[in-house]
């Protein structure tokens, strides 16, 4: 038997690539919303988890990955990444000689050994599987970290000041490092160009496929703010792990995580008292779609799931490293270091020659209506 074959016309062939950027949405999206859904644990199991009894947190099947005898050999970070370990590396070597530009870098040696040294003691407890560059910043007064993609971490000077005991600083550098070991950048980044990329082929699809491009044009974000917001609370958990092994207690992180939530809250009071801030909260859903286009979750969330996951995934220990001298040492040496100091010229000393002295001016002779006036000014 024969078949007769001829030429698609243009009316066909939009058809077929309309269908094509359909399917190939659908799956994009369904990749990106599911493939992460399966890596963590869900919010209602942690839920269930916190309400049952520690005996029967402790029996519950763990996930493979989420296994910490295995730590380093789970695979985390793998998955479909466009991005090659050398090309997260370049990225990450771009991106952290653009911060070091703008951002005050901490030189004192003792400062900088002991933090590269807490922080390598938790990579070697960590699933990364590469070198960290480590620095100390001072960026402001707001406690934090930035783990850049291939291994580059930057502990600021507020974290390090704010925290109570080296358990709690080691917890949030875990924290970053997560990030790091799985991936999490340059993960999001291949979704995004995914998105992208089905978009650009809808375009070209004619009306049907204009419909695919402007449903993929929200659907597209949503995704990858959700897998934004799913990292998170992988980061979370990967960075009790992390601390756990290396011997800090895990509960330090919820202690980071109350501070930071008490932060939210003062900065919440504070919008609050804008003019017209509340109207946005009189929105049918508003909560749920605050949700839907936030990067991060909320910080409560994060905090009510570590207590369901630190009791289903970390074994009883007896022992946990809460602070050393050495950290409070380090503590005290970056606030004397942040202290400012008045220098005192005294009269004909070229000792301090080179600070800033205080000078009273020339008084201002009285006037029959006039009172003398004295000027301050600092001159170096």
């Amino acid at each position: 038997m024969h078949f007769t074959s001829r030429p698609l016309g243009f009316r066909q062939l939009k058809n077929i690539v309309s269908g094509r950027a359909l399917v190939c949405l659908l799956a994009a999206l369904s990749a990106s919303l599911a493939s992460y859904a399966g890596t963590t644990p869900s919010a209602s199991a942690s839920t269930e988890t916190a309400t049952n009894n520690a005996s029967a947190a402790k029996t519950a099947k763990k996930p493979e990955k989420y296994d910490i005898d295995h730590i380093g050999q789970r695979g985390i970070g793998r998955g479909f990444n466009l991005y090659s370990l050398k090309r997260e590396h370049e990225l990450g070597q771009s991106l952290a000689a653009s911060f070091d530009r703008t951002t005050r870098i901490i030189h004192d040696p003792v400062v900088i050994d002991y933090i590269n040294g807490l922080a390598q003691k938790i990579v070697r407890y960590s699933d990364a599987d590469i070198p960290f560059t480590v620095k100390v910043i001072d960026s402001g007064d707001v406690p934090r970290a930035y783990g850049l993609p291939g291994g580059f971490l930057y502990v600021d000077s507020a974290l390090i000041l704010s925290a109570d005991g080296e358990a709690e600083l080691a917890s949030v550098m875990a924290h970053e490092i997560a990030h790091v070991a799985a991936r999490h950048a340059t993960r999001a980044l291949t979704r995004k160009r995914v998105c992208d990329v089905v978009g650009s082929i809808a375009m070209v699809a004619g009306p049907a496929g204009m419909g695919v491009a402007d449903a993929g044009g929200l659907a597209g974000p949503l995704s990858v703010k959700k897998f934004s917001r799913d990292a998170e609370y992988e980061a979370d958990l990967l960075g009790i792990e992390y601390a756990y092994a290396a011997g800090y207690d895990p509960q330090a992180l919820l202690d980071a995580l109350e501070k930071l939530h008490a932060i939210e809250v003062q900065r919440n009071q504070e919008l609050a008292k804008i003019p017209g801030y509340h109207l946005a909260s009189k929105v049918p859903f508003h909560s749920s779609i605050a949700k839907g286009f936030a990067n991060y979750p909320l910080t409560e969330e994060r905090i009510g799931r570590l207590q369901a996951e630190i009791a289903t995934f970390l074994p009883d220990r007896k022992d946990y490293v809460i602070d050393t001298n050495e950290f409070q040492e380090i503590k005290a040496r970056l606030l004397a270091s942040q202290t400012p100091v008045l220098h005192h010229h005294a009269g004909g000393s070229e000792d301090d020659s080179n600070g800033p002295v205080l000078r009273r001016a020339p008084e201002v002779e009285e006037t029959s209506n006039e009172r003398p006036v004295q000027n301050f000014a600092f001159v170096k």
